[in-house]
C-alpha cells in the first residue's frame, strides 16, 4: 500500500494522505471461507492443497489403469498381495498424522506468541499514556512520541525478521532503500592507528565462523528492545517530564517503571520463543522416514488393489482419494511448518501489526491531541524510511566501539 488516509491528522475535518512507511507493499490475499457452506469449502481452490496434490493423484490413477490394462489385455499380472499393504498403511498413517499434529501444535504456539507481542505493545503505550497524562508539557509529549516510535519500530522490524526466510529481506536495512546493509554500516571501518572496527570485533569474537544472514537478522529486534528500554527510562533525568511525584520525586514511580519494563520483557520472551521455533526445524529423520514410507506405500497401493479389485473404475477412484488423503496431509504439514511469509495460509502478521500501529496512534491522539499525532505519523513515515530503524543504534554502537578501542589502547 503506497498511501493511506488518516482522518485523525486531517485539517479542517478533511482527510489528508500520509505516506506509508512500508513503500510498495502489496496486500496479501489470505484464505477466507464460509465454514457453514459444505459446497464452497469442498470446491474452493485458493488456499487448498489440490493444486499441489492433484498431479500425484492423476499419476497414481494412470498407474492403476495401466496395471489393469496390462492384466486384461496381455495377461500379465502385476498385482501383489494386499496384506503387506494393510500393515504398511498403519505405519504410514501414524507417521503422517503425527507429523501433521506436531506441525499444527508448532503453528498454534507461534500464533500464541505473536498475539502476546501484539498485546504487550498495546499495553506499553496505554500505560505510558495513562501514567504520564498529568504532564502536558512539550517534553512529555515528545517522550511519549519517542516511546511510541521505538515501539512501532520494534514491532515492524520483528515482523521483517520473522519473514526473512520467505522474503529474504534483511531487517537491518528494511527501512533504508538505496543504502547498503545496516549491518555493514555498523561494522564499517572507523580507523584508529590503521585498525578497523571490523577487525576489533573479530578480535573480540568467540569463533572464527561467520554467522548466517538469518542469525544476523535475529539480532535486530534484540537491539531495538534495548533501545525501547532505554527510552522508557530516559524520563528519569527530568529534562522532558518536569512534573515530579511527591513521594518519589521522580516523573514516574519506580514500580510503574518496573511494569513497563516487564511488558518489554514479555515481548522479548515471545520473540525468543518464535526464534526457537524458526531455528529448530522439524526433525529431519522423522520427515525422511515419513516421506519415504508415504511414497512407497502410495505408489505400491495400485498393485495391491489390482489383486482385490478387478474393476478398474473402482480401483481408480479408491487410488485417487487415498493419494489425496495421504499426500494432502503431508502438504498441510509443510504449509504449517513456516507460518510467516506470503503464502495464503500464513499469518497476516503485518496486517495485524498495522492494526496495532493504529491503536498506538489513537492513544497518542487521545492524550496529546492531533498535532502530536501528526508529528508521530510523519516521524514514522519519514524517519524509518530515510534513516532506518537501526540508524541511531548503529551510530551509537560505532561511537562506543571507537571509545572502547581508545580506552584499551591507552591502557595498554
Amino acid at each position: 500500500m503506497a498511501t493511506e488516509t488518516d482522518p485523525l491528522i486531517a485539517e479542517n475535518g478533511e482527510s489528508k494522505e500520509v505516506k506509508d512507511y512500508v513503500p510498495n507493499a502489496k496486500p496479501i490475499r489470505r484464505v477466507h471461507f464460509d465454514g457453514s457452506s459444505h459446497i464452497s469449502v469442498i470446491f474452493q481452490i485458493y488456499g487448498s492443497v489440490w493444486p499441489k496434490v492433484l498431479p500425484y493423484c492423476l499419476f497414481n490413477v494412470l498407474l492403476s489403469y495401466a496395471i489393469h490394462i496390462v492384466k486384461l489385455e496381455y495377461g500379465i499380472d502385476l498385482s501383489i498381495e494386499g496384506n503387506n499393504a494393510s500393515f504398511m498403511s498403519i505405519l504410514v498413517s501414524f507417521l503422517v498424522v503425527t507429523r501433521a499434529k506436531i506441525a499444527y501444535a508448532r503453528f498454534m504456539e507461534a500464533r500464541g506468541n505473536l498475539q502476546t507481542m501484539y498485546r504487550v505493545v498495546r499495553e506499553i503505550i496505554q500505560h505510558v499514556c495513562i501514567l504520564t497524562q498529568h504532564s502536558k508539557s512539550e517534553g512529555a509529549k515528545a517522550w511519549r512520541r519517542d516511546v511510541a516510535y521505538q515501539t512501532i519500530a520494534l514491532l515492524r522490524v520483528t515482523m521483517a525478521t520473522l519473514e526473512y526466510k520467505s522474503s529474504k529481506k534483511s531487517s537491518w536495512n528494511f527501512f533504508t532503500r538505496g543504502k547498503k546493509r545496516m549491518r555493514k554500516q555498523m561494522l564499517k571501518s572507523v580507523n584508529y592507528s590503521g585498525t578497523s572496527v571490523r577487525n576489533r570485533m573479530m578480535n573480540w569474537a568467540h569463533t572464527d565462523l561467520s554467522l548466517t544472514d538469518e542469525n544476523e537478522n535475529f539480532r535486530a529486534p534484540i537491539l531495538l528492545a534495548y533501545a525501547l528500554r532505554a527510552e522508557l527510562l530516559s524520563q528519569r533525568s527530568g529534562e522532558r517530564i518536569k512534573t515530579r511525584r511527591v513521594d518519589t520525586k521522580t516523573p514516574v514511580h519506580p514500580n510503574e517503571e518496573k511494569y513497563l519494563l516487564a511488558y518489554v520483557d514479555a515481548f522479548v520472551t515471545s520473540y525468543h520463543n518464535l526464534k526457537k521455533l524458526a531455528s529448530t526445524p522439524f526433525p529431519f529423520p522423522l520427515v525422511q522416514m515419513g516421506r519415504t514410507f508415504l511414497f512407497v506405500y502410495t505408489y505400491t497401493l495400485p498393485f495391491a488393489l489390482a489383486h482385490s479389485m478387478h474393476h478398474p473404475l473402482g480401483a481408480m477412484l479408491m487410488i485417487f482419494f487415498i493419494t489425496y488423503g495421504y499426500l494432502g496431509l503431508e502438504y498441510v504439514a509443510m504449509e504449517l511448518d513456516d507460518p510467516f511469509g506470503d503464502d495464503p495460509n500464513d499469518f497476516d502478521d503485518l496486517g495485524l501489526a498495522r492494526v496495532v500501529f493504529e491503536d498506538i496512534y489513537m492513544n497518542i491522539y487521545k492524550v496529546d491531541g492531533k498535532e502530536s499525532l501528526h508529528i508521530l505519523r510523519h516521524q514514522v513515515a519519514e524517519r524509518l524510511e530515510k534513516s532506518g530503524a537501526l540508524e541511531d543504534l548503529r551510530s551509537s554502537i560505532c561511537k562506543d566501539m571507537m571509545h572502547t578501542s581508545l580506552d584499551v589502547l591507552s591502557a595498554s
